[in-house]
C-alpha cells in the first residue's frame, strides 16, 4: 500500500550539480527526449546520440508504472536541449569530466555551434584571447566576431561533422588533441564546397567542460566537384533484367569487351525520378566525383550513379572498400566508354 502511495506520488527533486552521461545506449544510437514523460512519437523533441555527457538533471519524478524520469538540459550545439528522459538512461560522470567520450561531446558541440548564427552563443566555446599554435598570434573576442561575421555571410549554410579525435598530450592545465572534420558550406547562387579539415586543439579544462585557447588547421582538403550530369536517352530492350527502386539498389554488371579508351567506375545505384540530393552530398562528403546516366525502361525514366571517373582499373579497386563502407555496401566496379 505505502509503496503504491509513493508511485502515485509526484516526486520533485531539487536542481542536481552532478553531471551525466548516457548509459544501456548501443554505440551509435540515440535516446528521444520528450516534451512530457510519456512514450509517444508525438512527444519527442530531440535526440542525444549515445556519446552524450554533460547532462544535468533539473528534477525527476515517479509515473504511475513506476518508472523514474527526470527532466534534463543537454549542450547541443550553442543552446540547450531540454525535456524528459527516462533515469534508467542515465548514470553519474562521477569526475570523469576529461574522459575521452567526454572531450568528444564538447568538441562535436563546439563544431556544431558553428552551424549556427549565433556569435554570442559560439564565443562561450573559446577563453581569450586565444592563441593559434606556433606563430602565437593572440585572438581577441572582436577579431573573431569580425572574422566569423564575414564567414557567416558568404557561407549562410554550413555542416561540420567530427569524425575522429584523438588525445595527443595531457597536462594538468590543458589537454591537446587532433581531430578530423568533414564539412560542407553553401552560400549565394547556389555556390557550395564540401571538404575536410584536420586540426589540432589545445583545452583548456574549466569546471565540468573545456574551453578552447588555441586551434590550427594542420590540414585543409577541399573535395573536387562533381562531374556534370550526363543525361543520356538510351533506351532498354523490355526483356533485359533490371531491378531499380526509389532506394539504391544494385544492378548485375554486363560482360562487356575490353577497350582501350573504357573508363572504370563504381556503380553506386539506380534510382526512379529523381535521386535525393543528400545521397549525391554523401558521396562528395566522401571526396569523389560522380556522373549520373539518365535512360528508360518500358517508359520509366532510371538514373544510374556512377562514382568517378578513375585511371585504372587499379584506381577504382582501391577505392570501393571505401564506397561500400560509407556510400553502397552492393557497389561494383563497371567501365564505360
Amino acid at each position: 500500500m505505502k509503496k503504491n502511495i509513493i508511485l502515485s506520488l509526484l516526486l520533485v527533486g531539487s536542481v542536481n550539480a552532478t553531471e551525466y552521461q548516457l548509459n544501456h545506449i548501443k554505440k551509435g544510437g540515440t535516446l528521444n527526449v520528450r516534451e512530457v514523460p510519456v512514450i509517444d512519437s508525438k512527444t519527442v523533441v530531440g535526440k542525444i546520440p549515445a556519446n552524450g555527457t554533460g547532462i544535468r538533471i533539473n528534477h525527476c519524478k515517479f509515473n504511475k508504472s513506476g518508472d523514474e524520469w527526470c527532466y534534463i538540459k543537454y549542450p547541443l550545439g550553442g543552446y540547450h536541449l531540454e525535456g524528459w528522459i527516462n533515469r534508467y538512461y542515465l548514470k553519474a560522470m562521477k569526475g570523469n569530466t576529461t574522459s575521452k567520450i567526454h572531450i568528444t561531446n564538447f568538441l562535436s558541440n563546439f563544431y556544431m555551434a558553428d552551424e549556427e548564427n549565433f556569435l554570442d552563443k559560439l564565443q562561450v566555446f573559446y577563453e581569450f584571447p586565444m592563441q593559434q599554435y606556433f606563430n602565437k598570434t593572440h585572438v581577441s573576442v572582436m577579431q573573431l566576431r569580425s572574422k566569423k561575421v564575414n564567414y557567416y555571410k558568404k557561407w549562410s549554410k554550413r555542416s561540420y561533422r567530427l569524425t575522429h579525435m584523438k588525445i595527443l598530450k595531457r597536462r594538468d592545465k590543458y589537454i591537446d588533441v587532433q581531430t578530423t572534420v568533414l564539412w560542407t558550406i553553401k552560400g549565394k547562387d547556389d555556390e557550395s564546397q564540401s571538404g575536410k579539415d584536420i586540426q589540432k586543439i589545445r583545452l583548456l579544462p574549466q569546471d565540468n567542460t573545456f574551453k578552447v585557447f588555441a586551434l590550427k588547421n594542420l590540414k585543409h582538403t577541399i573535395f573536387p566537384k562533381p562531374e556534370p550530369i550526363v543525361e543520356e536517352n538510351n533506351t532498354m530492350n523490355n526483356n533485359e533484367e533490371t531491378t531499380v527502386d526509389k532506394n539504391v539498389v544494385p544492378e548485375r554488371p554486363k560482360t562487356s569487351t575490353v577497350s582501350s579508351n573504357k573508363k572504370y567506375y563504381i556503380k553506386a545505384g539506380s534510382f526512379f525520378g529523381e535521386i535525393n540530393s543528400s545521397y549525391l552530398a554523401k558521396i562528395t562528403a566522401n571526396g569523389f566525383g560522380y556522373v549520373v546516366q539518365k535512360a528508360t525502361q518500358n517508359g520509366n525514366t532510371i538514373r544510374r550513379v556512377y562514382i568517378g571517373p578513375f585511371n585504372g582499373s587499379g584506381k577504382a579497386k582501391d577505392a570501393l572498400p571505401k564506397v561500400r563502407a560509407t556510400i553502397n555496401p552492393n557497389a561494383y566496379i563497371q567501365s564505360l566508354k
